[in-house]
């Protein structure tokens, strides 16, 4: 196969901001020098094995041009295996082959979980060995390798007995017949086609069934051979075992190419290994609406795709849940691995359906309240506000409870449950606070540091903008790269993010756009939807570090992305100092901004912006915990008044820079936010507390702390 050169090739892949693969991750220039050159004993090279990345961008792996391929390009092969397949240490072995004691397999029947399985397949692929794969096998070879196999298979008998039907020369009724079986394989992959699978398309290829139609060999397709068995229902030890016992009489007649590190040897590095993949296609609507569902399947060893295959969507709520695995164990544990997966899957759905009966229409089913309190007992107490204060006694007081449109405990656990290192629930709408009034309130009480449990947060005092207590906070310029102060808004009569339905958030959407739309002065400046933004406008925004994605776990899987990107949207004005995120996490992020320290103009531009914002829609806000947000984090004043200050000197000394910190009550973050460092000691400092204090006094607070830090940096 004819194909450009390595160089080419990768300059094509690497400059493609849509290629995420693992070619263009591991083809080095160190790979392309050493390789540029080098044919196997097949002749194929590794520029045929990477063709398909550079026409194919979301291909996620090359294709081997032969099975001498993955030693002849070995640092390169090994280096995608490995990450592919998240080889511990990166070295890459595999067993011998393994079927295990077919005579006493003892797998539950799929379908008692539920009965949810509508059918179940296993299938392998096998590599004859001698034989190329697409690009370095010519006519007559591949001719010589359907007669090999049409051969072996035609020797076949008892069950497995059945009929070949080359496509080459395929009568219209055999092709319909093929069709309604759903058994005909085509030459419309582009990934196939570009990695040469398709060459003298459809010579030397052909499809074997049995009488019974519940085995199936493909020849030629992407594989030498393609394996197929399955059955309607979920009785796996029947499929299995049927699979087992026709390799096992193929390998009579042929011989498959083997490898100790590899295992057995494809065209495509995923299904090294076992080559096997065991699967069922399930009903499981619930379990595939939450948020989170491929990391729920990835965690019980599952990959689920759409109803037919990968890249797919699903039908009626029916997905193919197969195991993940191929390298590294055998066939007997790959299917074992696959038998425990699935159940655990088909029990949640099953419990998904009873726990979420009678809940409002669009509100996203969530998993009962017990089963993520056990996954939450992987929090720790001390530092975990929404595990710390889940007692027994709460669980058994809320469980099932529901607000008037349907959010539970369990909504606003979820996310901390799946990520463990999060702190905080987040509310599923504004009622939340009173309905779960006894979990919140002490958990309110301790992160905001708050001593009286019956608190009642001050009325919003903006303060007089002509004459706030503070000013530019680094004249000079030396110390402050950037101010910044945001505050979340809610409107009422709205859900929050987390269980907002789609219709509600256009609706919201278009409530807050309206208003924005109307701003005017220095306020004055264009929305940006994210559904159907154009791709100049999407890269400004990421250039000016505006837009905000839907790459955050802990909001995830609280149900912030659902429907994403549908009624999210990003305003700014002209000069690019206020925005307004729609439909984040809160219905509103308004942030003011600026280069320098001048923080009475980044506070006068925020408050201004908010007020002109509200004679548009009314904000949810409650005389106990001010401005109601999804987070309860964020209650009270809602704000997060910051700098970027640059202390090198003082940062060198972490006891000083927190003694000032708890003193000014700030909290101090790296310079890409929570949790990471600052190389260079420019560090983003903010005012601590929201709840319990007037947004006047949160600046300031901010102002004095900032100040302080400022006179120390200067004087060490």
């Amino acid at each position: 196969m004819q194909v450009d050169s390595l160089k080419n090739l990768q300059t094509k892949i690497k400059s493609d901001e849509q290629n995420h693969s693992l070619t263009k991750k591991y083809l080095t220039d160190d790979i392309v020098n050493k390789y540029q050159s080098i044919k196997t004993n097949m002749g194929g090279t590794l520029a045929q094995c990477v063709n398909t990345n550079a026409r194919n961008p979301k291909a996620l792996l090359p294709r081997a041009c032969d099975l001498n391929a993955y030693e002849t390009f070995k640092d390169f092969f090994d280096a995608v295996i490995a990450d592919y397949h998240k080889v511990p240490g990166g070295k890459i072995q595999h067993p011998k082959s393994n079927f295990g004691d077919i005579k006493s397999l003892s797998f539950s029947d799929l379908n008692t979980y539920g009965n949810l399985v509508v059918s179940t397949r296993v299938r392998l692929g096998r590599t004859v060995e001698g034989f190329g794969f697409g690009p370095t096998l010519s006519k007559e070879t591949r001719i010589e390798l359907e007669k090999k196999i049409s051969t072996a298979l035609s020797n076949l008998s008892g069950e497995y007995e059945g009929t070949y039907y080359p496509l080459t020369g395929m009568s219209e009724e055999d092709r319909l017949k093929l069709i309604s079986y759903h058994f005909l394989f085509r030459n419309d992959d582009s990934v196939l086609e570009a990695a040469g699978g398709y060459i003298d398309w459809p010579t030397g290829r052909g499809i074997f069934i049995n009488k019974q139609k519940n085995f199936l060999v493909w020849i030629n397709e992407e594989d030498h051979i393609r394996v197929i068995s399955m059955q309607k229902g979920g009785d796996l030890i029947a499929v299995y075992k049927r699979l087992a016992g026709a390799i096992q009489e193929l390998s009579k007649s042929l011989k498959f190419a083997f490898s100790d590190r590899f295992g057995f040897i494809t065209f495509c590095p995923s299904n090294l290994g076992t080559t096997l993949r065991a699967s069922v296609h399930a009903k499981v609507p619930m379990l595939a609406s939450l948020p989170n569902f491929k990391e729920i399947c990835e965690k019980h060893g599952i990959q689920a795709r759409g109803t037919h295959g990968e890249h797919t969507e699903s039908v009626g709520g029916i997905y193919d849940l197969s195991n993940k695995r191929r390298l590294g164990l055998t066939e007997i544990d790959a299917v074992t691995e696959m038998h425990s997966g699935v159940r655990a899957l088909l029990e949640l759905e099953v419990m998904l359906q009873e726990y979420n009966k009678g809940a409002p229409e669009g509100v996203m089913p969530v998993e009962p309240l017990t089963y993520l309190a056990k996954l939450l007992e992987g929090a720790s107490i001390e530092k975990c506000y929404a595990r710390k204060y889940l007692t027994p006694e709460i669980i058994k007081k809320y469980d099932g409870k529901r607000t008037t449109h349907g959010a539970t405990l369990a909504h606003m656990i979820r996310n901390v449950a799946y990520n463990n290192r999060s702190i905080c629930p987040r509310t599923g709408e504004a009622e939340c606070y009173s309905t779960f009034i006894d979990y919140l309130d002490p958990l309110i009480c301790d992160y905001h540091n708050v001593k009286d449990p019956s608190f009642k947060h001050p009325a919003p005092t903006f303060g007089d903008l002509s004459k706030l207590p503070f000013g530019d906070l680094d004249p000079t310029g030396k110390f402050i790269v950037s101010t910044r102060v945001r505050v979340g808004r809610s409107v009422e009569g709205f859900l929050f993010p987390t269980i907002m339905s789609k219709n509600d958030r256009l609706k919201l959407e278009q409530v807050i756009s309206g208003a924005l739309k109307g701003l005017t002065g220095e306020h004055a400046g264009t929305y940006y939807p994210l559904t159907n933004m154009t791709e100049e406008d999407r890269k400004q925004l990421v250039e000016d570090h505006f837009l905000f994605k839907n790459d955050d776990p802990v909001l995830r899987d609280a149900g912030g992305y659902r429907d994403w990107p549908v009624g999210r949207g990003i305003f700014h004005n002209k000069a690019k100092t206020f925005l307004v995120w729609v439909c984040e996490e809160d219905h509103m992020r308004i942030i003011s901004m600026q280069k320098g320290g001048d923080l009475a103009s980044v506070y006068k531009r925020l408050i201004e912006g908010i007020n002109a914002i509200g004679k548009s829609m009314k904000f949810a806000h409650s005389d106990k915990y001010g401005y109601i947000t999804c987070c309860p984090s964020n209650l009270g004043t809602s704000m997060r008044a910051s700098v970027l200050l640059k202390i090198p000197k003082l940062s060198a000394q972490p006891k000083k820079l927190n003694e000032i910190c708890e003193k000014y009550i700030l909290q101090a973050r790296g310079l890409y936010g929570e949790h990471t460092e600052s190389p260079d000691g420019t560090y983003d400092i903010s005012n601590r507390r929201r709840l319990g204090l007037t947004e006047l006094q949160a600046a300031h607070e901010m102002a004095e702390g900032v100040a302080k830090m400022t006179e120390v940096e200067k004087a060490l």
